[in-house]
């Protein structure tokens, strides 16, 4: 339904509860720390066993318990396979081996207990198996720094920088470099 505006009652709600909440955040004091801050960035957060990692929210599109995933035979190593997504066909990628890069690694034994995370880049849509999701964490995008010297340069090319997030380094992915490993 459009009003007579030609703006839906959605877009109107939302824009009355941004314009409350900046009233709100401009009578604490928030505004002038985030403008002295840089913009935020929105973050999911998630682990490959004890290894964090992040990728923007932007490009995450759900995060879901995975279903039967079908096997593709003479699919790349990296490619689990494909799981029905609501109607849709969503091909599974397996992180670990795309960050491991030549490096053999076992595939996984099961999807029990696991997650998918669901991203979305460049017109391209991918599932990435991990084995937690932990956390959303807004930064300011200043905070988001170079790759670790430690990382290897083969893997490097997968990382936009590194953020700290709970206490840990967690390597912040790049969306269009994993979806083209």
């Amino acid at each position: 339904m459009v009003s007579t505006s030609g703006i839906s009652p959605l877009d109107e709600t939302r824009g009355e509860l941004l314009r409350e909440a900046s009233i709100e955040a401009e009578a604490s004091g928030r505004v002038k720390t985030r403008e002295e801050s840089g913009p935020a960035r929105s973050l999911l957060v998630f682990y490959l066993g004890s290894e964090g990692f992040a990728v923007d929210l932007v490009h995450v599109r759900k995060v879901m318990r995975p279903s039967r995933i079908a096997r593709v035979s003479g699919a790349a190593p990296e490619v689990l396979g494909l799981m029905n997504c609501q109607g849709e066909v969503l091909c599974v990628l397996d992180l670990r081996r795309i960050l491991s890069q030549g490096k053999e690694t076992d595939p996984p034994v099961a999807t029990e207990g696991k997650f998918i995370v669901v991203v979305q880049h460049g017109g391209k849509e991918a599932g990435f198996l991990v084995d937690a999701v932990r956390d959303v964490a807004e930064l300011p995008a200043s905070s988001v720094r170079p790759v670790l010297d430690s990382i290897d340069p083969s893997r490097a090319r997968l990382f936009e920088g590194t953020v700290a997030c709970g206490g840990r380094f967690v390597g912040l992915l790049s969306p269009s470099a994993c979806l083209n490993p």
